[in-house]
């Protein structure tokens, strides 16, 4: 059966965070609050499945021509050689 939960108290900051998660997402407060709780926690399908590198929160933060060039970069990178300071 289904449980019912009350958040009393809440801080302006996260209630606003909430609001903007929830809206991007086209999702009701109260579902944003479930797929948030149940991510954090892991116990989500989704959570469990969709795996990634941990850097989705970063998506958005570097312009595509950056990232681009960034990829060029370490795809044409020798990491073969140890620079002597790292050879400790």
């Amino acid at each position: 059966m289904p449980k019912t939960l009350s958040i009393h108290g809440l801080d302006a900051s996260t209630a606003k965070l909430l609001a903007v998660y929830a809206n991007r997402r086209s999702k009701s407060l109260n579902q944003a609050v479930k797929d948030l709780l149940a991510a954090a926690l892991g116990s989500s399908a989704a959570a469990k499945t969709k795996g990634g590198n941990g850097l989705r929160r970063f998506r958005g933060c570097v312009s595509s021509h950056d990232a681009d060039a960034l990829l060029e970069f370490v795809s044409n990178a020798d990491f073969s050689q140890l620079d002597e300071e790292d050879e400790a």
